[in-house]
């Protein structure tokens, strides 16, 4: 039976966080990581090609030095490994994986803020220190983005829970209610 995306990454990155937690590497590793799968993004055939029969084992192995050059043991290691079980696919998955457990470790939440129209400096500051009262955070990491379908009001999700303040789901409510 195989495994899916999400039991591989959380498996890797509980392991790889622990390592790096005991080790005080958590910071480095996590800048390490990211510029990681910055690669892998900017690279969208690379997982392809270290994953795939088009090169052969000692040219995908030519591949994996490249991506270790001056990469830290812990990180040299996970991409050695994650490559020899064939887990490639997965990198990006882990790493995600792996800053989330960061960003909870630290009290940092990322939110989406959808809104009808632009929000101005203080009304993203306002509703950011909102929010992390309301989720217990130390920091929000806001994302905006404008969707005029809402009406009015805003959305915000975060990873637990989406908080709808729009004028959209306000009249389907209304509209449930006369039905």
């Amino acid at each position: 039976m195989s495994l899916d995306k999400m039991t591989i990454a959380k498996r890797y990155a509980k392991a790889m966080f622990e390592l790096v937690v005991e080790q005080d590497q958590l910071d480095a590793t996590l800048e390490e990581l990211t510029q990681l799968r910055e690669a892998f993004k900017a690279n969208d055939t690379l997982t392809s090609v270290l994953t795939g029969a088009e090169l052969s084992l000692q040219e995908k192995q030519s591949l994996i030095q490249a991506l270790t050059n001056g990469a830290s043991p812990v990180v040299s290691n996970l991409i050695q490994m994650v490559f020899d079980y064939g887990r490639m696919n997965e990198m990006v998955a882990i790493i995600d994986e792996f800053e989330r457990r960061y960003d909870s470790k630290i009290g940092r939440v990322h939110a989406e803020v959808i809104s009808a129209v632009e929000l101005d400096d203080s009304q993203i500051e306002k509703l950011t220190k909102q929010l992390a009262l309301r989720v217990n955070a130390k920091e929000v990491v806001v994302s905006k983005r404008i969707d005029d379908s809402i009406i009015g009001g805003v959305i915000v999700r975060t990873d637990k829970e989406i908080l709808d303040g729009s004028i959209s789901s306000r009249i389907e409510q209304v509209r449930r209610l006369l039905l």
